[in-house]
């Protein structure tokens, strides 16, 4: 059982490609399954287990002979209306109470190697918060809403189970991470509706709503907005090779971001001629450029992502075209 590795949220976005490279590299997964099984994945390795991380007693039970732990499951929106957001107690329940059943499953075993926690770029406020500099680890924690108050709750927990019990921690703070479809949505007029003042609103709906054109956000000063968008493999790399160099990375916190943060109006032109429609841009509300830094990951990790914002554009617009009619 050394390289048996407990994972929940293995039907995610990332959970599944992480789900899939353990096994490739040899590990046994016991998966924890609560809504959705991981589609396509299977092999001698891999137990599928129904449960839930709000019951203490079970995971107790499922975590048996485990050396690590691999935490991704978590309750959260990617786009608005939110639905798992909207109420903080059901955050409350999701995350600070799943994390904290799992630690208490966890910190007694056995030969117990490494707790991964998967927490997320948003403990920083990313997107509306200003900063002066790039963002480290050390970058001061400032969450935007309640979902990044609990992972900041659960990172501590982490800590402090590590200080008391002597569990061998390790948190990523994921970038935003996006699949082909999800990428696309980030460049629809929609997206950035809300954000637009009312004679904005007016001038681009009819040419840009309803997928008729793509958009491209302006800060309020007129240049292009910037932001730093992941790609989904990417990440299960960094969070494989924690499992993986796990003696060096254990009982540290790394940032896992794309290569590099990217500006809207570089690559908007891209976006709309692989669709064939036109685009458009405009100021918005409550966006400040950012960026991620991976040193801490690269030098610890081995942490190297390959998707640029260009070769994720050329992925979404791929699959797009292989779905028209």
């Amino acid at each position: 059982m050394e390289r048996t590795v407990f994972l929940t949220g293995g039907a995610g976005r990332i959970g599944k490609l992480v789900l899939q490279q353990l096994l490739e590299r040899g590990y046994r997964v016991r998966a924890l399954i609560h809504r959705h099984e991981p589609e396509g994945i299977s092999g001698k390795n891999l137990e599928l287990i129904r449960g839930d991380i709000l019951d203490q007693n079970g995971l107790k039970e499922a975590v048996k002979g485990c050396r690590f732990i691999c935490h991704l499951a978590a309750a959260w929106d990617m786009f608005p209306p939110a639905v798992f957001e909207k109420e903080n107690n059901q955050l409350f329940e999701s995350v600070i109470r799943g994390t904290y059943n799992l630690l208490e499953a966890s910190c007694s075993l056995e030969g117990i190697k490494l707790f991964l926690y998967a927490s997320t770029d948003a403990v920083y406020a990313t997107g509306p918060r200003k900063f002066d500099a790039p963002i480290t680890e050390d970058t001061g924690l400032f969450p935007s809403r309640f979902y990044a108050l609990c992972k900041i709750v659960c990172e501590s927990m982490c800590k402090q189970y590590g200080n008391l019990y002597g569990l061998p921690w390790l948190i990523v703070r994921i970038c935003w991470a996006l699949t082909e479809d999800e990428l696309l949505r980030v460049y629809s007029y929609e997206f950035w509706e809300d954000s637009l003042s009312t004679e904005d609103r007016e001038r681009l709906a009819p040419g840009l709503a309803n997928g008729r054109g793509v958009f491209a956000p302006l800060l309020q000063n007129g240049e292009s907005g910037i932001d730093h968008i992941a790609d989904p493999q990417d990440i299960a790399d960094g969070i494989v090779l924690g499992i993986e160099r796990y003696e060096s990375a254990k009982n540290n916190t790394f940032n896992l971001a794309g290569p590099a943060p990217f500006r809207y109006l570089d690559v908007i032109e891209k976006v709309a001629h692989g669709l064939g429609v036109p685009w458009d841009s405009a100021k918005v509300d409550d966006f400040q450029p950012y960026e991620l830094r991976n040193d801490m990951a690269e030098k610890y990790l081995g942490y190297n992502p390959k998707y640029t914002m260009e070769l994720m554009i050329e992925k979404a617009l791929l699959t797009d075209l292989n779905r028209r009619p």
